[in-house]
């Protein structure tokens, strides 16, 4: 009669490709609404607007082509934040 309760994975998409993955399969930017600072890979404090991306370079390159990023945040284009992500690629 014991069940073995099993923990429901928590899958997240990525925009450039559209995959269902887990999230330490993914890159995730933040932008903190009061703020507006943008965070890569924020702990669980730190909320607002999210989008995750695959970790690895085509994904990366798509989720930048023609906006598509700086569209699904609701942000102007920055190419630090292109350079942030990058720099958690290379870990």
């Amino acid at each position: 009669m014991d069940k073995i309760l099993k923990k429901k994975e928590i899958l997240r998409k990525c925009i450039a490709c559209n995959r269902l993955k887990s999230r330490d399969q993914l890159i995730k930017i933040t932008i903190k609404k009061t703020t507006g600072e943008i965070k890569v890979n924020p702990d669980s404090k730190f909320f607002g607007r999210s989008a995750y991306i695959c970790k690895n370079d085509e994904c990366v390159n798509n989720a930048f082509k023609k906006g598509k990023f700086f569209k699904i945040l609701h942000i102007k284009q920055d190419d630090n934040i292109k350079e942030k992500i990058r720099a958690v690629l290379e870990k």
